[in-house]
């Protein structure tokens, strides 16, 4: 038996939104990440190694997690033979949905260091690994090797006797409920303190980059800049209001849960719970806008960008034809 919420048709309305938009997001995160890596320019710039880490993470998120959450909105529920398949649904929803949370967090902070201090932070290979290349690796390790402990590792409880088949991810792992501590820092340090940071240190950045603008004197180096900080601010807003709701109402939801068996809100399962997979579908997008060096690789658009140009030209002409008339008859006249 399902969730009181989550209906047949709600279950149907979902997976119909999902597979639409899933099938262009993947299309657009192959054809983004091999831009990236091919075209050497691209790949040498520094503020597109995060984005790229990021939608490989990102892919892999809407290709692995996203097809088992189909599976389930499919049949309503997982077999209870399929404890396994929970665990790996948690394990893979924790860690890449955490791990692009902590991409952007750092981003964030980073996307400050390329614009303000990239001639102090960056000028050598050795202060280029330590500031830029060894916080992306101590992010991915730590996120990995925390889940694996948690949801994999952990002998103070049983996830089997947690799950509830009939529910997203078969609820939640056992050490949501029975360790307050290891909960609190999921939700309090990894969602909500790090869409925090994503929010405070894009407002900065996008504050410096509005007073930049004003000053004469750095109107060429803000310039270069200008790219980067519209595309980092507009992914920052789309990942804050989809993780800062989630977090908070997850997290209150642990809380009251401590002394009494209160059940997620309709709002959170129909909603909020399903919120992140739509960040991740349109993520791709959002930064294709942002990278003209790309997007105008693509067919369809230099279709119409000749189309356009054929039009401008033939109206350009035709200006140019109505303009000679009139002269001549002007000289005619006189």
């Amino acid at each position: 038996m399902t969730s009181v919420h989550d209906t047949n048709v709600s279950r149907n309305i979902k997976l119909a939104l999902f597979i639409s938009f899933q099938i262009p997001s993947i299309i657009s995160h192959m054809f983004i990440i091999y831009h990236l890596i091919s075209n050497r320019i691209l790949r040498r710039a520094l503020h597109n190694h995060v984005i790229l880490v990021l939608l490989i993470i990102n892919f892999l998120f809407i290709t692995t997690d996203l097809s088992i959450t189909f599976h389930f909105l499919r049949f309503g529920f997982i077999k209870k033979t399929q404890g396994n398949l929970c665990l790996a649904w948690n394990f893979l929803d924790s860690f890449l949905s955490n791990l692009s949370t902590f991409l952007m967090m750092w981003a964030s902070i980073e996307r400050n260091i390329l614009v303000f201090y990239d001639r102090q932070l960056l000028n050598t290979s050795y202060k280029r690994f330590f500031f830029h290349y060894l916080p992306l690796i101590i992010l991915i390790i730590y996120t990995f090797i925390f889940y694996l402990i948690v949801i994999f590792l952990n002998s103070s409880c049983s996830n089997i006797e947690y799950f509830i088949y009939d529910e997203l991810f078969c609820g939640k792992p056992c050490y949501i409920h029975k360790n307050i501590i290891l909960s609190s820092i999921d939700y309090l340090f990894h969602k909500i303190f790090s869409s925090i940071l994503i929010f405070i240190f894009s407002f900065i950045l996008l504050i410096r980059f509005l007073w930049g603008k004003r000053q004469r004197n750095q109107t060429i180096r803000w310039r270069q800049h200008r790219k980067i900080t519209i595309q980092f601010i507009s992914i920052s807003i789309l990942y804050f209001l989809g993780t800062i709701p989630v977090a908070i109402s997850e997290l209150l939801h642990i809380w009251k849960n401590l002394s009494n068996n209160v059940k997620e809100s309709e709002i959170q399962e129909e909603i909020f719970l399903y919120f992140f997979y739509f960040i991740s579908l349109i993520l791709p997008f959002v930064c294709l806008l942002n990278l003209p060096e790309i997007y105008s690789k693509i067919p369809l658009f230099i279709y119409f960008k000749r189309q356009l140009n054929i039009r401008f030209i033939t109206r350009r002409n035709q200006i140019a034809v109505m303009n000679t008339i009139i002269q001549r008859k002007t000289t005619n006249m006189l």
